[in-house]
């Protein structure tokens, strides 16, 4: 069922909306109401709404900033604007913020028809990745990434990891429970060849507390990724010859690309010509380091160097630094740092440290 959340101060078009919609269309169910966009954040987590449709205009919080804020508590909502005419160039700002239409008032036939079309569009989505999620659970995809790992095999495991599968698992509303089960494979194997049962204790805990401490959607599919093929490595013996060239193009490539917030494993190893897998391998044996813990500590490098610069904001080092979300890169930076991007400024405005 896809959960519908509607805000209106005005009860007369709530009522309407109810009344009028072809629920049964887009297999929809009215989760709750609310009269402002104050009430309708309360409801959140109660309700757990798969779309909002809310006025733009209301007393109080308006719609925009409605959407603001839901993208921050659970970014995978997604909201449909009600807007006059004149506010129509003003609503459009909100499309940042998850915001997949506006419907122009007053809502005649033709409008309750998109609308319903609309919601039958986002009701198929939701299906779709309803689907995908139901396969991280499926004996099949396990049996198969098991079996990738016991045989060595590289293929499986780069035709997976570059799949369509992989893409709306990892960006599914369900991606940390996705992403868990998905490293758990791993930790299964592991115990398959009997190792020592504590160690792998100690580190699945590891690996799941450092999944879960990463915000960034990218950012986990890399980290799930790296930690297949660093296992690869481990147990294979296996060098190819051509291992240190290589690595050698895979740095040069990375230190021109690495402040691109689009940049990522998979287009490095789509633009060298070679397996996600077997570049993963490589880099490791010759470097001694993961791709993606590389790339992390060459952004992190070029923010405190830009951060010596006054004239960039936080947004902006964010951004020249590689990551997009200035709220991750905040987070993330702290962690490695121990100390926020707002201190490390500060730091050096003060002659605590160099920035260079």
């Amino acid at each position: 069922m896809l959960r519908i959340l509607l805000v209106d101060d005005e009860k007369y078009t709530i009522e309407g909306l109810v009344s009028m919609l072809d629920w049964e269309r887009f297999e929809g169910e009215l989760s709750g109401t609310a009269s402002s966009g104050e009430e309708a954040l309360k409801l959140l987590e109660s309700v757990r709404p798969d779309v909002i449709i809310s006025d733009i205009k209301m007393g109080g919080m308006n719609g925009i900033e409605l959407a603001r804020q839901v993208h921050e508590r659970q970014e995978q909502i997604q909201m449909i604007l009600l807007t006059a005419h004149g506010e129509f160039e003003y609503a459009r700002q909100a499309i940042r913020y998850g915001v997949i239409d506006y419907i122009l008032k007053p809502i005649t036939r033709d409008k309750l028809e998109q609308l319903n079309c609309l919601l039958e569009q986002k009701n198929q989505q939701l299906r779709l990745r309803q689907k995908s999620y139901q396969a991280a659970w499926d004996d099949s995809l396990k049996e198969r990434l098991l079996n990738a790992l016991k045989s060595g095999d590289r293929d499986t495991l780069d035709e997976f990891f570059q799949s369509r599968l992989y893409g709306e698992l990892m960006n599914g509303d369900d991606c940390d429970p996705v992403g868990i089960q998905l490293l758990n494979y791993l930790y299964l194997y592991l115990s398959d060849i009997n190792l020592n049962q504590e160690a792998i204790s100690y580190s699945r805990n590891q690996t799941m507390e450092a999944f879960l401490e990463i915000t960034d959607r990218k950012e986990k599919m890399d980290y799930i990724i790296t930690r297949y093929y660093d296992l690869l490595s481990g147990v294979s013996q296996q060098k190819a010859s051509h291992t240190d060239a290589i690595s050698a193009y895979a740095l040069r490539y990375i230190d021109e690309h690495y402040a691109d917030p689009e940049f990522n494993l998979s287009a490095l190893s789509y633009a060298m010509h070679v397996s996600l897998s077997h570049l993963s391998t490589v880099f490791k044996q010759t470097t001694g380091v993961n791709l993606s813990a590389y790339v992390t500590d060459l952004r992190l490098e070029q923010a405190r160097k830009l951060l010596s610069d006054m004239h960039y904001s936080i947004s902006e080092v964010s951004s020249l630094s590689g990551y997009s979300d200035a709220k991750y890169f905040a987070k993330l930076f702290k962690k490695k740092t121990g100390s926020t991007p707002s201190e490390y400024r500060n730091l050096i405005l003060q002659g605590g440290i160099h920035g260079n």
